[in-house]
């Protein structure tokens, strides 16, 4: 048999399996939207009959699975984020349950619990920024001066002078984990709860399905809302006592009475504040 035949009958052999394998993938796109789409428009039914309003942007994100993690406090990367804003010369102080305030000639900052953080500090030649742009690289400054290397995702609402610094874990967001820096003529506030280092798995490894359709279920079996705007899927910080801090995932729930996040291992839903 001649090569040019082989050749032949081997590109028609790869052409036909390649034919085949995206034929099963665009049907497995084709299937998983029709899917999807079924189950919005369910859920849009249930909703209205129950009274509730599907909000306009409302869509039912794609499931997916979730490990809980833990985190422990870490005290040195504390001292090294305060010293950072307030200077080396800056006093550490502790109480027994916990609390260190660290107190210098530019401020003072006070961690406690699994490591929430407040206080004020008026940086060297501080003047107040102006728009947000100027609002967002002077917290970039300030979480620089403080070690802050990994990159933050910063939002600044220009209005009330302030900007909220947050990361991911697992390519989702840590809704109440957060920085918010306050600017006034004369300092810069700072409040919120932070975590360093890498978050891990408990040895049991428990992971939680994290069904969108699952979590509205779970929302409204328990609280009494008249419309359901979005979902977000992500975690919560948790504290577990000792220093130590869960990272639970689930979903954040924007209502018309409020932001709920629901627990997609427990099945549970609470009301959020600001997050």
């Amino acid at each position: 048999m001649q090569w040019s035949r082989v050749k032949s009958i081997l590109i028609v052999i790869l052409l036909v399996a390649n034919g085949f394998l995206a034929f099963n993938i665009a049907g497995k796109y084709v299937s998983r939207y029709y899917r999807e789409t079924e189950t919005a428009h369910n859920m849009t039914v249930i909703l209205t009959a129950r009274g509730i309003e599907p909000g306009r942007a409302l869509t039912l994100p794609e499931a997916h699975s979730l490990p809980v993690l833990q985190i422990d406090r870490s005290r040195p990367d504390e001292d090294t984020f305060s010293t950072g804003l307030l200077g080396e010369d800056a006093e550490r102080t502790e109480t027994p349950d916990g609390a260190v305030t660290y107190t210098g000639a530019a401020g003072s900052l006070t961690w406690s619990g699994g490591g929430s953080v407040a206080g004020a500090v008026t940086p060297v030649g501080y003047k107040r920024p102006s728009g947000a742009r100027a609002m967002e690289e002077a917290v970039q400054k300030l979480l620089s001066d403080a070690g802050v290397t990994n990159p933050v995702e910063l939002a600044a609402d220009e209005t009330a002078s302030m900007v909220t610094a947050g990361f991911q874990t697992a390519g989702v967001p840590v809704f109440n984990r957060k920085l918010t820096f306050g600017f006034s003529d004369t300092r810069v506030t700072l409040t919120g709860w932070w975590t360093f280092g890498v978050p891990y798995t408990t040895r049991s490894g428990v992971y939680a399905a994290c069904e969108a359709s699952d979590a509205v279920f779970t929302l409204i079996s328990r609280e009494t809302v008249g419309r359901i705007d979005r979902l977000e899927e992500g975690f919560l910080l948790t504290e577990n006592g000792g220093g130590r801090v869960q990272m639970t995932p689930g979903w954040r729930i924007e209502t018309d009475i409020g932001c709920f996040f629901v627990d997609s291992l427990k099945k549970s839903s609470m009301a959020i504040e600001n997050y």
